[in-house]
């Protein structure tokens, strides 16, 4: 019973955290940190995930696309691409921060499973994506057989929550 409660309070306060990041407008001018990528588009950052041939997955447009994502009250975008042989992503949600994609971290993509990092861990990051604090999610899926949904899981302040991404 007090895990039950525990997970239920820190969910709560997780949901308080990011509602109250919400709409945050912030001026835009960071810069692609080392080992990245800028797309050239609103200033979207890419970090490169690990190499499509060691990844087991056969058919490419089955991982990659953009998906509508739902976490909770929280909808957004997730987009997977192919560049130079590895996999990249970023996921932006539409009522938290300021709109700018963030970049997926440690994203690995293995036959039909996906793991990922949302996280904000400097003062940059906190600036760029329209942060109050800083945090860090792990993403857990698995694909569909068609490549039309991910289901899964993600960890925040340690407890665990659902998620899931349908393909546009």
């Amino acid at each position: 019973m007090k895990i039950k409660l525990f997970v239920i309070i820190i969910t709560i306060l997780s949901l308080s955290l990011l509602s109250s990041c919400s709409g945050k407008k912030v001026k835009l001018d960071g810069t692609p940190a080392e080992g990245t990528a800028d797309t050239g588009k609103t200033g979207e950052i890419l970090i490169p995930g690990n190499s499509v041939k060691e990844s087991g997955v056969k058919d490419i447009k089955s991982a990659a696309g953009t998906f509508d994502v739902s976490m909770g009250p929280f909808k957004g975008e997730l987009k997977i691409d192919v560049i130079d042989g590895k996999f990249h992503g970023t996921l932006k949600f539409y009522n938290w921060g300021n709109g700018i994609p963030q970049p997926l971290k440690n994203l690995r993509i293995n036959n039909d499973r996906i793991y990922f990092v949302r996280s904000i861990r400097t003062k940059e990051e906190l600036e760029r994506y329209g942060g109050t604090a800083f945090f860090t999610q792990e993403f857990y899926g698995i694909f569909s057989g068609d490549g039309t949904l991910i289901r899964g899981y993600y960890r925040f302040l340690g407890a665990q929550d659902n998620w899931e991404a349908r393909r546009k």
